[in-house]
């Protein structure tokens, strides 16, 4: 689609996106019906009615012009898109307004069509989601049903990168805590000089290793 697309976060990556449904112009078309019928009449009505015709044609060619250029601003700044993250919507020229619902909110997708729409392929898609706002109301959006698919196809692969993500961040903590043994304590000076006396008093040592072990002890302070 043309005109600048929404801006995306950080990593996050574009699904699907869209403009409304052309069925947004159907007032304009219906005005351009009706401009060509004050034309017919004024090529085949003379004098007075004639010109009161054609003063009609004029009058409405500008304010079909004018309200065209209107609604066409308004729907190249109205956007429906899908992201990895999110389900966003904006729209608004002189006055913006936005929804983004998170993937991990939606609740349910609805779509729906009468059957002019179906013949269209447009519809009005329904996101139920978790919080205050409720239910999100998009209408004109094109192919409502592969869109719904599409919500559904990326609410489960977000569900399961979290299952991943939280499988993850379990394995590191266990890692982290179970496996990795205390560092042994080392024994003071005073202890391994007593521990030294005790076997000099048992007969384990004799004095001459006694005191060559002692001096060791003492020269690592």
């Amino acid at each position: 689609m043309a005109g600048p697309k929404l801006e995306l976060m950080p990593g996050e990556t574009m699904v699907l996106y869209s403009h409304p449904h052309w069925w947004f112009f159907w007032k304009e078309v219906l005005a351009v019906v009706g401009v060509l019928l004050l034309i017919w009449l004024w090529v085949i009505w003379d004098g007075t009615l004639g010109t009161v015709a054609g003063w009609l044609v004029l009058i409405a060619v500008i304010v079909l012009v004018i309200d065209t250029i209107v609604q066409f601003a308004q729907w190249q700044t109205t956007r429906f898109a899908i992201t990895d993250q999110r389900v966003a919507y904006q729209s608004g020229f002189f006055h913006r307004r936005g929804v983004s619902i998170p993937l991990n909110r939606v609740n349910n997708v609805n779509f729906h069509q009468n059957l002019m729409a179906r013949m269209l392929n447009n519809g009005v898609v329904i996101i139920e989601s978790a919080g205050e706002t409720g239910d999100s109301v998009f209408e004109n959006i094109p192919e409502p049903e592969h869109v719904r698919n599409v919500i559904f196809a990326q609410v489960e692969a977000d569900e399961v990168a979290d299952s991943k993500r939280s499988a993850a961040d379990l394995r590191e903590a266990i890692q982290g805590t179970s496996l990795t043994p205390p560092p042994p304590s080392v024994p003071s000076t005073t202890d391994r000089l007593e521990q030294l006396t005790d076997l000099r008093d048992r007969g384990l040592v004799t004095p001459e290793e006694f005191e060559v072990k002692r001096q060791e002890i003492l020269g690592d302070l």
